[in-house]
C-alpha cells in the first residue's frame, strides 16, 4: 500500500450528481449473473471474470453480481471465473449469453504449511524479496493500453451524497517508469444529482481525482517507492508470516502485522503470491492506528489552513485497499485487474453544527480490456494532472445510451441508476474550426515562430519610443479599424524594418512623412521599405492604417489569446482583449517583441455610447462622436509591454479611492453594477495588498498612472489596469470561505505582476518564469496576510502535487515559445524560489534581493542570465548551478541517503545526484529528534553520525526544499 489518500478539503468547491440508465446496443452480447461460494451460497465480491483470448473482463461487485458485454459475431470464447481463496471455474461458450446465471466457486484448501515453506528455508520476507525480483519477468516491461471502469460512491452521515461513474482510457507506462508517467483519459462519464439538503454535507469535501488516486493502488508498479509496504527498506517495520493456499494453483498467503518495536508499521493485512511464478496476485490492506495517525498528521499545515478557511475538522478514521492482478493467458504476463478503496473520516464543526459525522467513500477501478503494447503517451486529454474531483472532471455528460459496449462493474442496487430514458437522436455537430499549428517542443518550430520570436537586425536596428493607437470597435460585427502612429529612434542605418500584424488583419496603407511606403508580408510579419537610408540617432515616425476581424481567444489551446465577445448578466455587451503569448499584433500593428517597450503610449478607443472602455494608464477624457459612439482617451506615462495594452468594454460601475504611502496613489475600481455592493470586499482589500507587496518588493512602480483593479472576462495583469476575471454568479454571501479566498489570491497574483512582469519584464518568452514564478510566490504573502502564521508554509506544501514535470521551466528562446502547458512556470518556478530562499538561510539577504532586483532592473527587460548574474553579485556566490538545475532540467535534484543504525546513534551517508555538475545546495534535515538543521551535501559522499537517533527519527524538510529523496 502506498500512503497517498489525497482527500481534498483544501481549496475545493464541487458540484453534486446524477446518473442515467443502461441501454442495450446492437452488436453486443450481454452476460450477467452472480458469483457465489459453493459451500454457503454467500456472494463472492470482486471475483474476476475474464474471456480467454479476448483480454476482456470485469469483476463482480460487493454483492457478487456482474455484467459482462461481449462484441457479437466474434465468438464468445471460454469465460474464466476466479477469486483468491476459491477454485477457478471455466464456463464453455454455450453458457455465455444465457443470462442471468449463477456461478458457484468451491473453496480452496487452506494448508497451514509453514513447515513446508521452512523446509525450503524460505521465510515470508524471502518470498517477498523473490516476488519483487520476479516483477520484470511477470509484468509487462513496455507501455500498454488499458480500458477501465471507475465508480465513486460518497455517503455522509450514512446518506447518499455523491455518485459518479466513468469509462477511462489508460496509458500504463512500463514498470520501470515512475508512476507519474501513467495517464488517464475520460471516454465517458456520468454523475447523479443528489439534493444537498438530503445529506447536508459541505460541498467542498470531496475526494481529489479518485481515478488517479486508484493508480497508486498498483503497488507492483510502485514497488520502489519509499512508502510502498513491499519495498524492502520497509520490511523492518513489519512482522511477516506465511501460509499456503492450495486450489487450482498454489498461493503463498503472507500475513502482515506491524512490528511493535517500530513506529512506522502503517498497514496490516495480507498479500497473495502465486507460488509457481512468484507473481503478486492480490493484496488486502488497511491502515493501522499508526497509519491513521500518520495520515492525519501528514501535511498538517495544509489541513490546519483548510480548517481555518472552512471552520471544519477532518479526521481520517479508516482506510482499506484491495488490489488484484490478472494473468493474460496469451503471453503469461500479469496486469492490474482491480483496485477497491474505502475511505472513512469524521467531520466536526461547531459553526456547521456537525459532530462526528461520518464521511465515507467507496471507489472501484476495474480494468476491463487490455489493449496493444508499446503505445505512445496521450498527446492530449490526460486528466492525471488535475486534482479536481471526478464529479467535476465528468462534468454534465448525460448520454441515455451511456455505457454502450463498455464493460463496467455492476451497480450494487437497483436504485443506483434510474430507469433507462429513450434515446434522443443527436444533432449533427457543426464542423470544428481548424486548430492552429502551435510552435512548441512537440510540434517543432517554423519560420513563423522565428519571425515572431527572434530579434533580427530588421528589429534590433530601431527602438520604439511612442505608440499613438486609435481603434474603433464594432461589437455587432466583431471587427475593428484603426491606425497606429509609431515614433522610433534609429540605432543603426536602415532602409527596411519589420513590424508585426496578424495576416488576417488588412493594412490600408503605411505612410512616412505623408507618403505611402512599400511593404511586403510574410506570415504575421510586415517588412517596410523606406525611400532612403535612415541615419542612426534620428527619430522617425510612420503611421499604419489597418482593419479586420481580430482573432478570438481560444481557451482550448494553450495561450492562444484574442478578443472575448460576450454579454454581462443583464445582456449588455462585454468585450475584452487578452493577448499574452499570441502577441499584441493580433489586433494592432507594432514591433511585437518583448525586448522593446515604448517609453509611453496613447490609447484611444471608440465604442458604442453607454458603454465604458478601460485601457491602461490614466483616462484623459472622453469625446462624444457621431453615430452614437464615444471615444475614450487613455495615456500611459511609463514603458509598457505590448501584450499589456488592452481594451475592456462594458457597462461598468466605477468608483475611486486613495492609497497613501509616501505619495498619494489613486485607486480606480470597475465592476459590473450588480456586483459592486455584494463584492465590495474584493476591492476593499487593495490597500492592505499594496502595503504588503510594497513591503516586500518596494514602492508601486507606476504611481503617475495610478492603480486600476477591475472585474473582467479573463484574469490578466494588464499594466495599471489589473483584471481578475468575472466574479461568480449568485449571491456573494453564499460563497464558501475557500471560494472567497481563491478570488483574493487571484487578485494578489495579478497585482504582483505590476512588479514582476510589468516593471521587471522578460525580453524573451523563454524567460517568462520571471513573471509567473514570482507572482505565484506572492500568493504566499496573500495567505499569510489573511490567515496568519503557518499559512505561507501550508501554501508551499500545496504546490508540489500541481507540478506537471514534463518540460523544463525555461522555454526555447527566439521562437515565441509559449503555446504549451506552462503550469510549471508558476508552480515549480515558485517552489524554486522558496527552495532558494531557505537554502540561502538569510532572510535579510533574501529581502534585499527582492527589492534590489526591482530597483536595479526598474522598467527594463531582462533574460534569466541577467537575473542570475545580479543574484551572484549581491550574494557574492555563484548560484548558476542552482538555477540551471531547476530551470533547464525536468528532474529534481536527488538527495541520496544511506541510513544505518549503530548502537545509540544513526549513521547517515548523503550526497546530491543532479543533472548539473557540482550541485551543492544546503538542505534541512533532522539533526536530532524533532529538530531540523542544515547540512551541505555535494555530489561526493559525506557521512555524519547523529546520537540518540533511529531511522524513524530522520527526515528531510521537503516542504521548504523542493527536492527528491532517495534512500539507497
Amino acid at each position: 500500500m502506498r500512503l497517498r489518500l489525497i482527500c481534498s478539503l483544501w481549496l475545493c468547491l464541487w458540484a453534486t450528481f446524477y446518473a442515467t440508465g443502461l441501454r442495450a446496443q446492437t452488436g453486443i452480447t450481454t452476460f450477467s449473473g452472480i458469483v457465489l461460494s459453493d459451500d454457503r451460497g454467500e456472494p463472492i465480491p470482486f471475483a474476476s471474470l475474464l474471456v480467454k483470448g479476448k483480454n476482456l473482463g470485469t469483476v463482480s461487485n460487493e454483492k457478487g453480481a456482474f455484467i459482462l458485454k461481449l462484441p457479437a459475431g466474434q465468438g464468445a470464447g471460454e469465460l474464466v471465473v476466479s477469486s483468491v481463496g476459491y477454485v477457478s471455474q471455466t464456463l464453455p461458450p454455450d453458457r455465455i449469453g444465457k443470462s442471468p446465471v449463477t456461478i458457484r466457486l468451491k473453496l480452496a484448501t487452506i494448508a497451514l504449511q509453514e513447515v513446508q515453506v521452512k523446509a525450503q528455508r524460505k521465510s515470508a520476507a524471502d518470498i517477498l524479496r523473490e516476488a519483487v525480483a520476479a516483477i520484470p519477468r511477470n509484468y509487462d516491461t513496455t507501455a500498454v493500453a488499458l480500458t477501465a471502469f471507475y465508480r465513486e460512491d460518497t455517503r455522509f452521515d450514512n446518506r447518499p451524497a455523491r455518485y459518479n461513474e466513468a469509462v477511462l482510457s489508460v496509458y500504463k507506462s512500463a514498470n520501470n517508469q515512475p508512476a507519474g508517467k501513467d495517464q488517464l483519459r475520460l471516454i465517458k462519464g456520468r454523475k447523479r444529482n443528489i439534493d444537498p439538503k438530503a445529506h447536508n454535507m459541505p460541498d467542498f469535501i470531496n475526494l481529489s481525482n479518485g481515478a488517479r488516486s486508484s493508480l497508486y493502488g498498483d503497488f507492483v508498479k510502485l514497488i520502489h517507492d519509499k512508502r510502498n509496504t513491499f519495498n524492502e527498506r520497509n520490511y523492518k517495520y513489519y512482522l511477516f508470516s506465511v501460509q499456503v493456499l492450495t486450489g487450482d494453483r498454489m498461493l503463498y498467503v503472507i500475513d502482515i502485522k506491524p512490528n511493535p518495536k517500530r513506529r512506522k508499521g502503517y498497514v496490516t493485512g495480507k498479500v497473495y503470491i502465486d507460488a509457481e511464478t512468484l507473481a503478486f496476485v492480490r493484496s488486502d490492506l488497511r491502515l493501522t492506528d499508526q497509519g491513521l495517525d500518520h495520515e492525519n498528521n501528514d501535511n498538517w499545515l495544509m489541513k490546519k489552513m483548510a480548517s481555518m478557511m472552512t471552520h471544519l475538522q477532518f479526521t481520517m478514521s479508516g482506510f482499506s485497499e484491495m488490489t488484484t492482478y490478472r494473468q493474460n493467458p496469451a503471453d503469461g504476463r500479469w496486469y492490474l485487474g482491480n483496485v477497491e478503496r474505502r475511505y472513512e473520516a469524521l467531520i466536526n464543526s461547531k459553526q456547521r453544527n456537525l459532530t462526528d459525522k461520518k464521511w465515507q467513500v467507496a471507489t472501484s477501478f476495474t480494468v476491463t480490456d487490455v489493449g496493444p503494447k508499446g503505445i505512445e503517451p496521450f498527446a492530449e486529454g490526460d486528466i492525471t494532472g488535475t486534482r479536481n474531483p471526478m464529479s467535476w472532471i465528468v462534468g454534465d455528460q448525460n448520454d441515455p445510451a451511456f455505457w454502450e459496449q463498455y464493460n463496467i462493474q455492476q451497480a450494487l442496487s437497483a436504485d443506483t441508476l434510474p430507469p433507462p430514458q429513450p434515446a434522443t437522436p443527436a444533432a449533427s455537430p457543426a464542423p470544428a474550426a481548424p486548430r492552429q499549428r502551435l510552435g512548441n517542443r512537440q510540434n517543432g518550430f517554423g519560420r513563423a515562430d522565428t519571425l515572431r520570436g527572434k530579434l533580427t537586425p530588421l528589429r534590433s536596428s530601431y527602438d520604439v519610443l511612442f505608440y499613438d493607437l486609435a481603434v474603433s470597435v464594432d461589437i455587432a460585427t466583431k471587427s475593428i479599424a484603426g491606425r497606429n502612429r509609431i515614433r522610433f529612434r534609429v540605432l543603426t542605418p536602415i532602409d527596411k524594418l519589420q513590424l508585426d500584424l496578424y495576416a488576417n488583419m488588412a493594412i490600408g496603407q503605411i505612410t512616412y512623412k505623408g507618403r505611402p511606403l512599400a511593404y511586403t508580408r510574410e506570415h504575421n510579419a510586415v517588412f517596410i521599405s523606406f525611400p532612403e537610408t535612415l541615419p542612426p540617432g534620428s527619430q522617425q515616425e510612420i503611421e499604419v492604417d489597418y482593419s479586420g476581424t481580430p482573432q478570438e481567444a481560444d481557451r482550448t489551446q494553450p495561450m492562444v489569446g484574442g478578443f472575448l465577445w460576450q454579454q454581462d448578466r443583464d445582456g449588455n455587451p462585454w468585450v475584452q482583449v487578452v493577448c499574452q503569448g499570441s502577441g499584441a499584433s493580433l489586433w494592432w500593428p507594432n514591433k511585437d517583441h518583448l525586448s522593446d517597450k515604448p517609453d509611453s503610449m496613447r490609447i484611444r478607443a471608440t465604442v458604442p455610447a453607454g458603454l465604458i472602455n478601460i485601457s491602461n494608464g490614466r483616462l484623459r477624457g472622453t469625446t462624444n462622436l457621431p453615430g452614437n459612439r464615444t471615444e475614450y482617451d487613455w495615456y500611459v506615462s511609463y514603458p509598457i509591454n505590448n501584450y499589456n495594452v488592452t481594451l475592456n468594454i462594458g457597462k461598468y460601475a466605477h468608483w475611486r479611492d486613495y492609497y497613501v504611502s509616501g505619495d498619494t496613489l489613486t485607486l480606480d475600481y470597475y465592476a459590473m453594477p450588480y456586483n459592486r455592493q455584494p463584492f465590495a470586499w474584493v476591492f476593499d482589500g487593495t490597500k492592505q495588498m499594496l502595503a504588503t507587496l510594497e513591503k516586500h518588493y518596494g514602492p508601486y512602480p507606476f504611481p503617475r498612472d495610478g492603480f486600476t483593479l477591475m472585474e473582467s472576462l479573463h484574469a490578466m495583469e494588464h499594466q495599471s489596469a489589473v483584471s481578475f476575471g468575472p466574479l461568480p454568479a449568485g449571491r456573494a454571501d453564499s460563497l464558501s470561505a475557500t471560494d472567497s479566498l481563491r478570488i483574493r489570491q487571484l487578485v494578489w497574483h495579478e497585482a504582483s505582476h505590476e512588479w514582476w512582469g510589468n516593471n521587471v519584464s522578460c525580453s524573451d518568452l523563454a524567460d517568462m518564469w520571471i513573471h509567473e514564478a514570482f507572482a505565484t510566490y506572492s500568493e504566499g504573502y496573500c495567505l499569510e496576510t489573511i490567515l496568519g502564521n503557518d499559512a505561507e508554509l501550508a501554501y508551499i506544501a500545496s504546490l508540489p502535487p500541481q507540478v506537471i514535470g514534463k518540460e523544463p521551466v525555461a522555454g526555447v528562446p527566439d521562437v515565441n515559445h509559449i503555446h504549451y502547458d506552462i503550469g510549471d512556470m508558476y508552480t515549480k518556478g515558485s517552489l524554486m524560489l522558496y527552495t532558494f530562499r531557505h537554502a540561502l538561510a538569510n532572510d535579510s539577504l533574501w529581502a534585499r534581493l527582492l527589492t534590489g532586483i526591482q530597483q536595479h532592473f526598474r522598467q527594463q527587460t531582462i533574460r534569466t542570465q541577467d537575473l542570475v548574474r545580479y543574484i551572484n553579485t549581491v550574494t557574492r556566490t555563484d548560484y548558476s548551478w542552482f538555477f540551471d538545475q531547476y530551470l533547464h532540467h525536468v528532474g529534481l535534484p536527488r538527495l541520496q541517503l544511506q541510513l544505518q543504525e549503530q548502537a545509540d546513534a544513526l549513521v547517515v551517508r548523503y550526497r546530491w545526484a543532479a543533472d548539473v555538475p557540482g550541485f551543492r545546495m544546503p538542505v534541512s534535515v533532522t539533526r536530532r529528534p524533532g529538530h531540523y538543521g542544515l547540512i551541505r551535501p555535494t555530489t561526493a559522499w559525506q557521512t555524519m553520525t547523529l546520537p540518540q537517533m533511529a531511522e524513524d527519527d530522520f527526515a528531510v524538510d521537503t516542504t521548504r526544499f523542493y527536492v527528491k529523496v532517495e534512500e539507497l
